[in-house]
């Protein structure tokens, strides 16, 4: 194909290839994207969620036992964001250090071009953490159909139930979605 774009002519196979997109991550985001609410860095000491050694040569975040807030993430939506599918998740590796069972929910702001910030597009939680093992689980908070589009910018502020004898430990974040066959710009046909 000389001096075609190759994006250009995957998005016409959107016509005659179906299914579920492909599920990727966003590269680049990860535990040490977690801030405060107010945008600080997270330091562990006086009930702050903070970097501590979770266990022996692993360190995470923990969310002291009583304290609820267990921070904000920012970030942009990917390019290749597949928006008839509008799946969104951020998960989290994620127990309890004991016996509580708390759950992390959020509230969820948007930004676009052109358009005011949104209310809180409130997702949904998936279900409670792991306890009292040296096992964690994935839970998330799920985003999906929130009307996201590529080039969106979002805002979470977490939230965990109450835990008020045992910390949370969180040992890694994940922001995955669904994506389209490759990003391409309807109005660069070069």
């Amino acid at each position: 194909m000389s001096g075609g774009n190759p994006a250009t002519l995957l998005s016409r196979f959107e016509k005659i290839i179906t299914g579920l997109g492909f599920k990727k991550e966003i590269q680049g985001l990860d535990i040490n994207s977690l801030r405060l609410a107010s945008g600080g860095i997270l330091v562990a000491g006086s009930g702050n969620p903070g970097r501590v050694a979770l266990e022996t040569n692993f360190e995470g975040v923990q969310l002291p036992s009583s304290n609820t807030d267990l921070g904000s993430l920012t970030f942009k939506i990917p390019r290749d964001y597949d928006k008839t599918l509008d799946y969104l998740r951020v998960r989290f590796l994620a127990q309890s250090s004991g016996t509580d069972v708390p759950t992390i929910d959020a509230t969820m702001f948007r930004k676009r071009e052109g358009a005011a910030l949104s209310s809180d597009l409130d997702p949904t939680i998936s279900g409670a953490i792991n306890t009292a093992t040296a096992l964690a689980d994935w839970v998330e908070v799920n985003a999906d159909g929130q009307g996201m589009q590529a080039g969106d910018a979002v805002s979470f502020y977490f939230t965990s139930s109450a835990h008020t004898s045992h910390a949370l430990n969180v040992y890694a974040i994940e922001v995955i979605y669904r994506s389209d066959l490759v990003y391409f710009d309807p109005d660069d046909r070069s």
